[in-house]
């Protein structure tokens, strides 16, 4: 039976796939299914990937899905979520890797805790960036970094609670992480840097410019509009408050000025 689903939306990462790829395949679970959704990038990334895993003969399933044109990783993921055939699922994004015990220790941790959610620390460059204690979920919302990659999520809640990604292109990763944060129950982590964050210049969510900050605001409305449908407003008006104005109004403040 499939534990894991590790969707991971393909654009534009020729340079850094196989690697990616790699720290997938070395992945200690081997009852998880890996997710390529191809965003119809133009540097023949996805193509690589495909030929690449044309030679594993290991016990990891691997499928293959394509947005209807480029889209954004958002809606990538969502596609990798609606066909998702395992208990929990993690993204990756194609130009990062992560460490081969990334899927076990997260699944371990969410599984003894009992919990929604499960997060780990990154690496970026040469630093190590944590996580704020997850046992408080309004400190949590008002400190967390904005790295959904780091978490293992329980499918069903992402599922019941209709939890999916806007279909922006910026800060979408975010908005997807806090309204999961608001439907758990509980939460668990990891002080480990399973996640590596690769550095270059064609990141997306290194780019600045003025239509990211108009794709900000129009994500995190999503975020409102869940909290309200679902009645986490009231009970965390002033988190989410300061998430609006730090996450979103703030930062597209600093798109408008850089781009």
């Amino acid at each position: 039976m499939l534990e894991v689903s590790i969707i991971i939306p393909v654009f534009n990462s020729k340079a850094y796939i196989i690697p990616c790829i790699d720290s997938l395949l070395s992945q200690t679970m081997d009852n998880i299914e890996l997710l390529f959704v191809d965003d119809h990038g133009s540097d023949g990334s996805f193509q690589i990937a495909q030929n690449y895993l044309e030679q594993y003969t290991g016990q990891k399933k691997i499928r293959y899905f394509q947005t209807d044109r480029n889209s954004g990783p958002g809606i990538a993921r969502n596609i990798g979520i609606e066909n998702a055939e395992g208990n929990y699922l993690c993204f990756v994004d194609s130009d990062d890797v992560i460490a081969p015990d990334y899927c076990e220790k997260l699944y371990n941790c969410i599984r003894s805790a009992d919990a929604d959610l499960a997060c780990c620390d990154i690496r970026i460059g040469d630093s190590v960036y944590h996580f704020p204690n997850c046992s408080n979920k309004r400190s949590f919302l008002t400190k967390y970094i904005t790295y959904g990659v780091c978490f293992m999520y329980k499918r069903d809640l992402i599922v019941e609670k209709h939890i999916e990604f806007p279909g922006t292109r910026s800060a979408e990763d975010s908005c997807f992480l806090i309204c999961a944060v608001l439907a758990s129950s509980k939460m668990s982590q990891i002080h480990e840097p399973l996640y590596t964050y690769i550095i270059h210049n064609e990141s997306t969510s290194r780019r600045k410019n003025r239509s990211r900050a108009f794709q900000r605001v129009k994500s995190y409305k999503q975020v409102r509009e869940f909290a309200n449908l679902n009645g986490y407003q009231k009970g965390y008006r002033i988190e989410l408050a300061f998430v609006l104005l730090k996450k979103c109004y703030l930062l597209a403040i600093k798109d408008l000025i850089l781009g």
